[in-house]
């Protein structure tokens, strides 16, 4: 079967990114033969499919002179905001891609293909492709941009509801995505989310520093609970706990994170290369913190309980729905009530302080578990397992095999 794989940004470095990669990487599995168009800059490497299966857009050029689009408002790399585009940006945009979607049609013609996020190039696909079988991946970044810019939603994404089908990350997901865009209800399919087995696997044997090691892996961003984790995290008052934030700040971030962090030497900030370098880390650690106010499905929490570390996330609803009530009662993870949150992932101020002493609860609750030495049930690493990517996109094949 020849499947295209599109996206609008770069195929890595985001969670969208990843996701993108890892599909292709999953389908290689059974022989299915790929090509990929994706957002390219900088002279970013990616190597999962060779050159000649390649169809980059390239930003930072004199057909597209601003950095990629990207969808969330703060990303990983330069970028530009769908918000703060004007009608020649968006114009030179959607040809630059249209001129890459019409060539692969010529050169390849796909028999499917899958379109990441619910947004314009999405839309585009099918404009292209009218006659192609196309399945939507949505991400939930997509349905925030068009609730928080209707008016692009309305010129430039009118095609979602003709797609073939829609992959959410929930069932929760299914009921934003038939109220945003009208889609039949019966053409989406919850699939959820998948990790990497070759990367994330638990430590042959767990090894104990004599630091408890608590990290953070995300976007530095106000919508993740950065800033509410560090002052929980200096309350803690503890001398044999350590704090790793590991993400790429930009200027104004770094800023803000000094002044939250005021010289404590225990705190240290740092990125790291890839996926492969972040199993790696994430190994060496004993607990993972994720107090997002918005996730689509939260996968850093499953990649991290994989590697065998305790979790303590905030409440995201798709993902306690996929990992179910016998990983919860089992106390691998523990949740946090959410405090109210506007304008899609803003807390309300007065919440704040409950927010932070539930979070302060849950983290010394797994800090207990490391100090004991705990290690997890081995029914618990089998049912994390069956949440890889192997188990995914062996799902999805078994589907597209259905309808092509």
């Amino acid at each position: 079967m020849k499947i295209l794989h599109v996206l609008a940004q770069l195929p890595s470095k985001t969670g969208s990114g990843v996701y993108y990669s890892n599909m292709i990487e999953g389908f290689k599995k059974y022989k299915h033969e790929q090509k990929a168009i994706f957002g390219y800059q900088d002279d970013h490497v990616w190597d999962i499919l060779p050159d000649e299966d390649q169809y980059p857009v390239v930003f930072k050029t004199e057909e597209l002179p601003f950095p990629i689009v990207g969808m969330s408002d703060v990303m990983p790399y330069e970028n530009t905001l769908y918000s703060s585009m004007t009608e020649e940006m968006m114009d030179i945009w959607k040809e630059a891609f249209r001129k890459r979607l019409e060539q692969a049609k010529r050169e390849f013609n796909p028999d499917i293909i899958f379109a990441h996020h619910l947004w314009i190039l999405t839309s585009l696909v099918r404009e292209v492709f009218p006659d192609t079988k196309i399945i939507g991946l949505c991400h939930n970044t997509d349905l925030r941009q068009a609730r928080m810019n209707p008016h692009i939603k309305e010129k430039h994404v009118d095609k979602i509801h003709e797609l073939d089908y829609v992959f959410s990350i929930s069932e929760q997901q299914k009921d934003e995505i038939v109220e945003i865009y009208g889609m039949d209800r019966n053409k989406i399919i919850a699939v959820g989310g998948g990790y990497n087995q070759n990367i994330f696997y638990p430590p042959k044997e767990k090894t104990y520093s004599d630091k408890i090691r608590l990290v953070f892996c995300a976007k530095i961003d106000p919508s993740k609970g950065i800033y509410e984790l560090i002052e929980v995290y200096k309350s803690l008052g503890l001398d044999d706990v350590t704090l790793d934030i590991i993400g790429s700040p930009n200027e104004e971030s770094k800023k803000k994170l000094e002044e939250y962090i005021q010289g404590d030497n225990s705190i240290r900030v740092y990125n790291v290369r890839d996926q492969v370098a972040l199993g790696d880390e994430l190994r060496e650690k004993d607990i993972f913190l994720m107090p997002s106010y918005y996730e689509g499905l939260g996968l850093m929490a499953i990649e991290s309980l994989a590697c065998g570390l305790y979790v303590v996330t905030t409440e995201i609803e798709a993902l306690m729905t996929l990992l179910g009530e016998d990983i919860k009662e089992s106390g691998i993870i523990k949740y946090v009530p959410l405090p109210r949150i506007y304008g899609t992932d803003k807390p309300v101020k007065e919440d704040l302080p409950e927010f932070k002493g539930k979070l302060k609860k849950a983290i010394l609750c797994q800090i207990e578990k490391v100090r004991e030495k705990r290690t997890f049930p081995k029914e618990m690493e089998d049912k994390i397992k069956s949440f890889s990517w192997e188990g995914l996109v062996d799902k999805m094949n078994r589907f597209i095999n259905e309808i092509v």
